[in-house]
């Protein structure tokens, strides 16, 4: 019997149930590109990206982790959005003794792991604030990190700042195997999608695929519309951001 949806607020994460739902299926949607385009162990690394803060790109790393641990994937979700942390908030743990603590030596590595409420499904939190993030992402032992996490998960998922507020995407790029980038329906401006574009472009940053969010639709059936197109051309609907 399928369970129950609860209603969330647009800042929390959306349960993704074996209940059937435009949302749920949105993201079994995304979900199932993924896996198709992470056959034989590629692009297992994700750096979610967009232009601005605002489209949604938390959320929906968030419930793509969810989404992708019910085909029984062990999935890490680590918040590298140093400034505006949310992950924590989603997933509803502490955002105490996380990533920059780790980086600093005060906490082991099994205290920086943190279990969701999702079987199958890691995060790791910012932690204690930081003023020089690119120290973090350049250093060995962040990088140490990265290559032992890649050895324990199927997925890791990055939630990063936005390619047009900040740089740090640079640093994160050399740690991914892509980006999975995210626009704003009816508030992202092409041009600002095109700069954002050729920045990554730029430098050599490879962008498996876009998902486009809040795209508001006169449906009962769902209260959001959007599309997911990767570079087999696959679109899917009712991506929520």
């Amino acid at each position: 019997m399928a369970r129950n949806i609860k209603k969330t607020k647009r800042e929390e994460a959306i349960v993704v149930t074996d209940g059937m739902s435009a949302i749920n299926e949105c993201y079994n949607s995304l979900k199932d590109n993924l896996l198709f385009m992470c056959d034989n162990g590629k692009n297992k690394v994700i750096q979610v990206e967009s232009s601005y803060s605002g489209e949604g790109k938390t959320t929906l790393t968030c419930n793509l982790a969810v989404s992708l641990s019910y085909n029984k994937k062990k999935v890490l979700v680590m918040d590298l959005d140093f400034r505006k942390p949310r992950v924590n908030r989603l997933f509803k743990i502490s955002n105490e003794r996380g990533l920059v603590d780790f980086i600093s030596d005060k906490i082991s590595y099994e205290e920086l792991i943190k279990k969701s409420s999702y079987e199958g499904v890691d995060v790791i939190t910012r932690g204690s604030a930081i003023y020089n993030p690119s120290f973090l992402l350049t250093s060995d032992r962040f990088k140490s990190l990265m290559q032992k996490l890649r050895d324990e998960y199927d997925f890791i998922l990055l939630d990063c700042p936005p390619v047009l507020q900040l740089t740090d995407y640079i640093h994160v790029s050399k740690v991914c195997d892509g980006v999975l980038f995210v626009v704003k329906y009816g508030q992202t401006k092409r041009s600002q999608v095109k700069e954002a574009a050729a920045l990554l472009k730029k430098d050599n940053i490879n962008v498996i695929g876009t998902v486009m969010t809040f795209v508001d639709r006169s449906d009962p059936y769902s209260y959001y519309y959007g599309s997911y197109r990767s570079r087999y051309g696959y679109d899917s609907n009712d991506i929520d951001g």
